[in-house]
């Protein structure tokens, strides 16, 4: 039985911070562990080599310490042998954790699987894996105070029941979790092209979004520049019925969306049922979709083929 089906029926899980509409907002970004045109993947911050990285170091440190004070007492006239014998003994323990930590693979990842169109991430020990499908699961982007007052980001991913999963984490701006999110959102739809970054130009098909960087700091100068991300916090601020928490607490009124919730929609869905304005697609996507609305209308509402 997989880990969503165990989690069905327990109690429901609310979210925190705006909910994020399955759209890009900003030029794609991404640091993956690996990634290709079926699966991409991130080490985990609880990754067992990371964990043990640190110990290592500060044992390093203590054995190279203890060898000093020793070296120190020698030309004082006054050895401290125990300080060489401790010196050498942590000094070995260090080295056979360098040991081990070269031959040790990354053990924890999440992972967003292209192909299957689902998430999974290690949880717990001794490593269970928890994983909710994309479409049903929601972005959030969360606030709060950070070190010494400058405040915090959190990008997370939320399933009705199965609960969140942090993804990253940033200080003073939220710009690079919205580029993250515009990434993965573009990456999971198998139905569109890929997103258009380094790791993947290896393959033919695929996007630019909302461009680069540099032509997305451009676009800001202009003076008619709106940004995506504020308008749709407008969106949402005006429409709590955007909020997943909402049909927690009114899950009979879910069944006006047949089956079909504002967070589990992609870009052309939110604009068609009138949740999001057309000008939030990406240029390449919105021409896409105009061409598609064209031919829909010519053929008397009917969807066709390109």
């Amino acid at each position: 039985m997989s880990e969503l089906q165990e989690q069905q029926g327990k109690s429901p899980f609310k979210a925190r911070g705006t909910f994020l509409p399955k759209v890009p907002l900003r030029p794609f970004w991404g640091s993956p562990k690996r990634i290709d045109d079926k699966e991409y993947a991130e080490t985990s911050p609880r990754d067992k080599k990371l964990l043990l990285f640190l110990p290592v170091i500060f044992i390093y440190g203590g054995g190279g310490f203890c060898l000093l004070v020793w070296l120190a007492s020698v030309l004082a006239n006054d050895p401290h042998w125990f300080m060489l014998l401790g010196g050498l003994a942590l000094l070995a323990v260090a080295g056979w954790g360098h040991w081990k930590l070269r031959r040790m693979k990354p053990t924890e990842f999440y992972v967003f699987d292209r192909e299957k169109g689902v998430f999974r991430a290690k949880v717990g020990f001794p490593g269970r894996v928890i994983e909710m499908p994309f479409v049903e699961s929601e972005g959030r982007l969360g606030f709060g105070p950070g070190p010494r007052g400058v405040p915090g980001y959190d990008l997370s991913i939320h399933h009705p029941t199965l609960g969140g999963w942090s993804l990253l984490q940033t200080v003073g701006s939220n710009d690079l979790l919205l580029s993250y999110w515009s990434f993965l959102v573009q990456y999971m739809d198998k139905t569109k092209p890929l997103p258009d970054v380094p790791w993947l130009h290896d393959y033919p098909n695929r996007t630019k979004g909302w461009g680069t960087t540099e032509e997305w700091e451009a676009r800001k100068k202009s003076p008619n520049f709106i940004d995506p991300w504020h308008e749709w916090e407008a969106i949402v601020s005006q429409n709590p019925k955007l909020d997943s928490n909402y049909y927690i607490e009114h899950p009979e009124e879910l069944a006006q969306w047949n089956g079909k919730p504002p967070w589990s929609m992609n870009g052309e869905e939110l604009v068609d049922a009138g949740i999001m304005p057309e000008w939030m697609l990406p240029p390449d996507e919105r021409e896409l979709y105009r061409a598609q609305r064209g031919r829909e209308m010519a053929h008397g509402g009917v969807k066709r083929s390109p």
